[in-house]
């Protein structure tokens, strides 16, 4: 964090999958060559809750609309030099209610700059974490998100958003 700068609130969603072998796998997108795999969210717009702000950029950057809101993961605190400002990111455990495609492309739709913007989806397994941008590879570890590197059977949640 850097003092003076302003504060912006994030969301993110860490989605997870089986694959049809049983692998645990992370939804990451590329919407510019030459950058890493980026998780979906966005800011937290005000009047929005945390949730609210997940379901509304999981829906606008993907298209996806039905998924099981497993829990908090955790938040994080950095200074992020592109956008000069310090974030506040909340990060939250999503499964999804069906399975989702291997690979598939979404135009960005809602009112900001992610409009018309296209997305390319893809899922990436534990031993591909190293493609993710570092923003959110940092934090990437079993004690971070056990769902992803432990035992658990990512279909025993319940909670629906």
């Amino acid at each position: 964090m850097r003092k003076g700068k302003p504060i912006k609130k994030k969301v993110y969603g860490f989605i997870l999958q089986e694959n049809e072998v049983g692998e645990k796998t992370l939804l990451v997108y590329l919407n510019v060559q030459e950058v890493p795999f980026r998780l979906v969210g966005g800011n937290v717009d005000d009047g929005e809750t945390e949730e609210e702000a997940l379901f509304r950029e999981v829906q606008e950057e993907s298209g996806l609309k039905h998924f099981k809101l497993v829990k908090k993961i955790g938040t994080q605190y950095y200074y992020k030099e592109f956008i000069d400002a310090n974030v506040e990111r909340h990060d939250y455990l999503l499964i999804p209610e069906t399975r989702l495609p291997e690979k598939w492309s979404f135009t960005g739709e809602g009112e900001g700059e992610d409009c018309g913007t296209v997305f390319n989806y893809q899922w990436i397994k534990q031993d591909e974490i190293y493609l993710l941008d570092k923003e959110f590879r940092e934090y990437m570890s079993e004690k971070y998100i056990q769902e992803l590197f432990g035992d658990q059977v990512l279909n025993d949640y319940s909670k629906q958003i």
